[in-house]
């Protein structure tokens, strides 16, 4: 059965998409894993990295991306879902079985979301029994894929759609990146709430962290005072992984996508021992 994995934050732009696709590359490539990724972000930032705008642009002509999945099999109907995956995706090679497979983002997914809560809509009135039928769908949806693969990556987006609520409810485990700033600091407490289902910060910091489903990833960190004390101001309430990834144009310039495989090494470059530190602390996390 597959190992799911969320990465999400209440706060866009804290690194998500690049840090599921760190995830994906490595568990494929040095965990030798087959990993599938399910990119549930409207902005598809994970899709566009795994197979650049001309792949997106035909997984959407061609209605096989996330939204269509959804659509088309929300009511039971059995077309093949292999019609919507997409194959080693991805400019990393990875040996043997291994390798990344892609459930492509879209652009539609909110309004698709909405069409099938007026679905879900004729058979009660009740909003929140309506909002659970849609949720608990969207999670059995992308749970059909569990004997599949290996590892199972979800890139979530900020808000709190049906499909990111699903996610996070599939999780075992829920990485959190974040950026060390005030807002960052709020954003994981509201996420962390949402992760363990609690009301408030401090029923949540009564969990022991080690028992706790999710785990946050400092990102962007800059070697000066206020981010440590950023983070170690959110470690005292969190589960925080010891791995930290700097900001460095070099992160950013590994993920322009390239149509040739090459080794994770080569397509790190400088920044290859900060992905690998990240591998190798939530592989022995997660028994991955």
């Amino acid at each position: 059965m597959a190992y799911f994995l969320a990465v999400a934050n209440r706060k866009g732009g804290v690194g998500k998409s690049t840090t599921a696709v760190m995830l994906a590359h490595s568990l494929a490539a040095w965990g030798r894993k087959r990993v599938l990724v399910v990119d549930l972000d409207a902005q598809c930032n994970s899709s566009m990295i795994l197979i650049g705008g001309q792949g997106w642009s035909d997984a959407r002509n061609k209605r096989t991306t996330i939204a269509d999945y959804f659509f088309d099999l929300y009511d039971g109907v059995m077309p093949d879902m292999k019609d919507y995956l997409l194959p080693s995706v991805g400019d990393v090679a990875a040996p043997g079985r291994a390798g990344v497979t892609l459930i492509c983002g879209s652009l539609l997914l909110e309004d698709v979301q909405g069409e099938l809560y007026l679905k879900e809509s004729s058979q009660s009135k009740d909003p929140e029994v309506v909002s659970r039928r849609v949720q608990g769908r969207v999670k059995q949806l992308i749970k059909r894929f569990e004997t599949d693969f290996d590892v199972v990556i979800m890139d979530c987006p900020p808000g709190l759609s049906f499909a990111a609520l699903g996610g996070l409810q599939l999780a075992n485990k829920v990485v959190v990146p974040f950026r060390p700033d005030y807002v960052s600091q709020f954003a994981v407490d509201r996420i962390a709430m949402l992760i363990e289902d609690k009301g408030n910060l401090e029923a949540v910091t009564s969990v022991p962290k080690e028992q706790r489903r999710y785990v946050a990833l400092a990102n962007f960190v800059e070697p000066t005072g206020q981010d440590r004390q950023f983070i170690e101001l959110i470690a005292e309430d969190h589960p925080m992984l010891a791995t930290q990834l700097p900001l460095n144009p070099a992160i950013a310039k590994s993920f322009s996508w390239l149509p040739q495989k090459r080794s994770i090494e080569e397509k790190y470059g400088a920044v290859a021992s900060d992905v690998r530190k990240l591998y190798d602390e939530l592989a022995l996390l997660t028994g991955l």
